[in-house]
């Protein structure tokens, strides 16, 4: 039996991509296969065929994939203004094909000056972006949105202008093509120009009404195979299954594929790992309502997830297990450790060369303090690899994982290889600590306040690595004053090396367990945060448009593994030069649902401070990663919070990894 949904409907991340308005900038300068048949340009469209050849997409390092054709109108100021659709794979940039196709000789601040400005506006630039998977009233079929820069001043008669002219050149499309205010910018102007809007026949669509129509998404695409299971009927699950989840876990161990009815962000623990494997990652609202979920429910499927649909059929156990041993690594791999670091380090004092004896996340964290002020940056210390190794080598905890692994019954069943694995993590936690480790960690601990409580996080050879970010697969804990020797809580980092998630991803990829090694990192613990969230330094949704990505909670809810229903404040800011000065934008995707929805939780100079370190993090990473500065596929992901003292704090860095296994 086979699911199909391929009708028209909106990504949860598609729907939000019209606001970083790809009309500004999406790649589309230089020869591509097929695109030397095509015009220039043209003035009209008369079928999606032609639309279609003449749209651009990227494919690689956007998080959605629409078709987007860009537009151009000139002599504005006359009873004759000139559209030109323009060949959106041979030209890269409006400033471009003004250049080169209509003969002019602007420099591009001329070019900006002539287009984004309200003074002497005498261009009018932008682009169509299909919108296929909206399914709002009255629009079953999709919609071509008219869409400006985010910053673009576009008032009543710019945007009539660019309606009158696109409706009259797309005759196939009519009825479908609306105007879409991408930024606040454009909002404020619709509003200051509300009566003029009314009163004409120019259909305005704005992002709420946009989210109306969600009914599919793909956060990740891929195809995967394995037996689809209820999320909500066992904790634990294999590589082979493909669970369907009525609200978002907060971690998970490898699946082959995800399905959730409820919405998720592209920033939580379980799609960050989706991303990092190519796990197709779906939202499927009332999946488990239907006869097709009780039917395919515990057999073997084979899920397909594209940005235009999905499919689900049933399959035998022998296409199950040959897609399994196809996506599994052919080779083991030995990590990386380096073990004759014995020395507890401030943090200020590691760099990333130090990640091989310390592990990525202080080293990265430690990177941080040489490119931001030090009060945005947790002071804390480093314990390496060699305090771990030392600890199993002293109990013959190594000799214990290796009998535990080659027990018949480790590999019997994933429950019986959980509970084999939380007894190992108990007996890591009830083991002795050496009497010289004790003494160095209540020498470490005498360095931080009294009676403070000290975060202890997780600093692996197996985690915040360029390609592989191992997401939500280690645990960190706090311990507070009144609980007895540091070294209780170290030992429960430690254990977290052999919880049943982390053991299976590794195993999945035929990772060597025993070259694991887990550093701690150790600071001071935040209390009664006003918030926290995640950033990317890229526009995930755009790359082309130099901008930032962000996700935001109220509180302690952590963006990354959310609370039940939670709803994270989105946005990105995206900057343009104009007129030598630049202009920045910010372009809210979602609202979060723990306050009233006219309120924000980051204030204006919170975004100012936070653009400003997500810039000298991008910078200053990039040289220490040495990769060259137009590689579209680097990016940085920082994890952050506001203090109870309304501080902005940076307490991560890891590299960005692009999705459907993009690196």
């Amino acid at each position: 039996m086979i699911i199909k949904y391929l009708k028209p409907a909106y990504s949860v991340l598609a729907c939000l991509f019209f606001l970083v308005a790809r009309g500004y900038c999406t790649k589309l300068y230089g020869e591509t296969p097929g695109a030397a048949t095509e015009p220039e340009a043209t003035s009209v469209i008369e079928e999606r065929a032609i639309f279609d050849r003449l749209a651009s997409r990227d494919n690689l390092t956007s998080m959605t994939q629409l078709s987007e054709v860009k537009f151009l109108i000139s002599d504005i100021h006359t009873d004759n203004p000139k559209l030109y659709f323009i060949n959106s794979n041979t030209f890269e940039y409006h400033w471009k094909f003004f250049n080169e196709v209509l003969g002019w000789n602007l420099s591009l601040l001329d070019f900006n000056t002539w287009t984004y400005t309200d003074f002497n506006r005498r261009l009018i630039a932008g682009s169509v972006v299909a919108h296929d998977r909206y399914t709002g009233p009255g629009h079953s079929g999709g919609i071509y949105a008219i869409e400006f820069w985010p910053g673009d001043p576009i008032h009543f008669n710019n945007a009539a202008m660019s309606f009158s002219l696109i409706t009259a050149g797309m005759e196939f499309a009519a009825g479908q093509i609306v105007y879409h205010p991408t930024g606040e910018t454009q909002v404020r102007i619709y509003h200051e120009e509300h009566e003029m809007f009314e009163k004409s026949s120019l259909p305005v669509i704005f992002t709420f009404e946009l989210y109306s129509g969600v009914d599919y998404a793909v956060l990740n695409s891929g195809e995967a195979c394995g037996v689809l299971r209820d999320g909500s009927s066992r904790g634990v699950f294999s590589a082979g299954d493909i669970p369907v989840f009525e609200s978002i876990p907060n971690d998970i161990s490898h699946v082959a594929g995800i399905i959730t009815t409820v919405p998720q962000t592209p920033l939580s623990h379980i799609n960050l790992k989706a991303m990092q494997n190519g796990t197709p990652n779906i939202y499927l609202p009332g999946f488990t309502d239907t006869a097709e979920y009780r039917f395919l429910l515990g057999k073997y499927v084979r899920l397909t997830a594209l940005p235009e649909g999905y499919t689900i059929e049933e399959i035998p156990l022998s296409e199950a297990l040959e897609w399994f041993e196809s996506v599994r690594p052919d080779t083991v791999t030995v990590l990386r450790r380096v073990l004759t670091g014995s020395e507890i380090l401030p943090l200020d004092e590691i760099r990333l060369s130090n990640s091989e004896a310390y592990g990525a996340k202080a080293a990265s964290l430690g990177e941080l303090t040489w490119c931001l002020p030090s009060f945005s940056v947790p002071g804390g210390c480093a314990i390496p690899f060699y305090y771990y190794h030392k600890f199993m080598e002293y109990n013959n905890l190594y000799n214990t994982v290796d009998s535990l692994t080659a027990l018949d019954e480790f590999s019997a069943s994933v429950e019986q290889r959980e509970v084999l694995l939380r007894e190992l993590r108990q007996r890591i936690r009830e083991s002795e600590v050496p009497g010289w480790m004790m003494d160095s960690l209540s020498v470490m601990a005498a360095q931080f306040e009294p009676g403070v409580s000290l975060r202890c996080r997780s600093s692996t050879n197996n985690e915040d690595l360029s390609g592989w970010s191992g997401a939500g697969l280690y645990s960190s804990f706090t311990h507070h004053a009144d609980e007895g020797h540091l070294s209780e809580t170290i030992k429960q980092v430690w254990a977290g090396m052999w919880t049943f998630r982390a053991f299976d991803e590794r195993e999945f990829h035929r990772i060597d367990h025993l070259s694991g090694a887990m550093g701690v990192l150790v600071h001071p613990s935040f209390s009664g945060e006003h918030a926290n969230g995640v950033a990317v330094t890229r526009n995930i949704f755009n790359p082309f448009i130099i901008g930032y990505y962000v996700n935001v909670q109220l509180g302690e809810d952590m963006v990354t593994n959310p609370e039940s229903e939670s709803v994270p404040e989105e946005f990105i800011v995206t900057e343009q030069n104009i007129t030598g000065n630049v202009i920045r934008e910010v372009q809210y995707l979602g609202l979060s649902n723990r306050i009233p929805s006219d309120e924000r939780i980051l204030s204006d100079e919170h975004i100012e401070q936070l653009v400003d370190y997500l810039r000298r993090i991008h910078n200053h990473y990039r040289v220490a990663y040495g990769i060259d500065s137009d590689d579209q596929y680097f990016a940085m992901e920082i994890e952050f919070k506001i203090t109870s003292d309304d501080e902005l704090i940076v307490k991560q860095a890891r590299p960005w990894v692009f999705g459907s296994g993009n690196e």
